[in-house]
């Protein structure tokens, strides 16, 4: 009897003990499941850390370097700081052709790039390496500050080299520096007048009644000095930086280009970042691109004060008809060769 009730004692312990155990169990069971869960949302909250290589061979102290510096520092500022751009200037990653080459195979993830180079794949660029693209500085900003005013160009380079157009910078402009003033077009009948190695420059200078010779730029002081030269074609900071108002008085205001740059990201990269970083990307240089754009006609100001006052330059405000007829016939003959005519009378015209 005492045997008996003993072991119906020990039995509602062990029974009083095994539901404890399994309220222990199921406890520990859902507390392992809400750490798991805390740690998945933990996870989803976090954003993914992404690092970017940038690079120019601009002095980093030129308006291009530091509009490209900007765009760098607004996208992790646009990304909270997820998205970290390396800025590299001054050429120490390559040079011009060897940023453009590794940009299209990864190697470099952005690089700022003159049109010039996008014609290795798509002949099409060299239109935009003809003058007088833009008549004044509202003309530049409408097109360029307008969201898919130039889609016909990025599209083009999105299929072939495959790069994606983030941001555009420019607005620089070119002016003809000489030795004698210029007042129209017809004082160029016959000058020798320095070009680039392009066929586009050379044969620009041709169509304005000049003889262009092919100079290389570290070349164009001494070609002007001495003579061998009597003018070339720059943008007014150029002319600051290679102090050629040392050797070449006169300045006519031409105004033949707006400097079009290209900010491209290989698109395989930019396709693989989020949508949300994307969007940074896209904001960033929805802030940077007007802002530097603007300064660039503002610095044209300062430009001229510069070379008047250091160099005694005297500038002139040639009739500029003339140079935009001539101008122009490139550019249409090239619109015609390419059969791309009304593409580019929707967007410059």
């Amino acid at each position: 009897m005492l045997f008996t009730q003993s072991m119906k004692r020990s039995g509602l312990i062990m029974l009083c003990l095994g539901f404890l155990l399994a309220m222990v169990v199921a406890c520990s069971s859902d507390n392992t499941g809400t750490e798991n869960n805390s740690d998945n949302n933990s996870e989803e909250s976090s954003g993914e850390s992404v690092s970017l290589v940038a690079a120019t061979i601009n002095p980093g102290d030129t308006l291009l370097a530091q509009a490209l510096q900007a765009f760098a520092d607004e996208i992790n500022e646009q990304s909270n700081g997820e998205i970290e751009v390396e800025v590299h200037t001054d050429g120490t990653l390559g040079n011009a052709s060897s940023l453009y080459q590794s940009v299209i195979s990864g190697d470099i993830d952005i690089i700022y790039s003159d049109s010039g180079w996008f014609a290795e794949h798509n002949p099409e660029f060299n239109i935009l390496g003809t003058n007088y693209l833009f008549t004044d500085q509202e003309h530049f900003e409408s097109i360029v500050n307008s969201e898919d005013k130039l889609s016909y160009f990025e599209d083009l380079l999105i299929e072939d080299p495959g790069l994606k157009t983030v941001m555009y910078a420019g607005g620089l402009e070119r002016n003809i520096i000489s030795t004698f003033p210029i007042e129209s077009v017809e004082d160029l009948e016959g000058a020798e007048m320095r070009s680039g190695t392009g066929a586009t420059e050379l044969e620009w200078w041709e169509n304005l009644g000049a003889n262009p010779t092919s100079i290389d730029f570290n070349e164009v002081y001494s070609a002007l000095q001495t003579g061998v030269v009597e003018g070339s074609q720059n943008s007014l900071d150029a002319m600051i930086q290679q102090r050629f108002g040392e050797v070449a008085k006169h300045i006519a205001r031409t105004q033949h280009t707006l400097t079009l740059g290209f900010i491209v990201m290989n698109n395989d990269r930019y396709e693989s970042l989020s949508d949300a970083h994307k969007e940074a990307i896209a904001k960033a240089a929805d802030i940077v691109q007007p802002e530097y754009i603007s300064k660039a006609f503002e610095q044209a100001e300062e430009d001229m004060k510069t070379l008047e006052e250091e160099f005694g330059v005297t500038f002139t405000d040639p009739e500029r008809e003339g140079f935009i007829e001539k101008s122009r016939t490139q550019m249409n003959e090239l619109a015609e060769e390419y059969d791309v005519v009304d593409e580019m009378e929707e967007i410059f015209n």
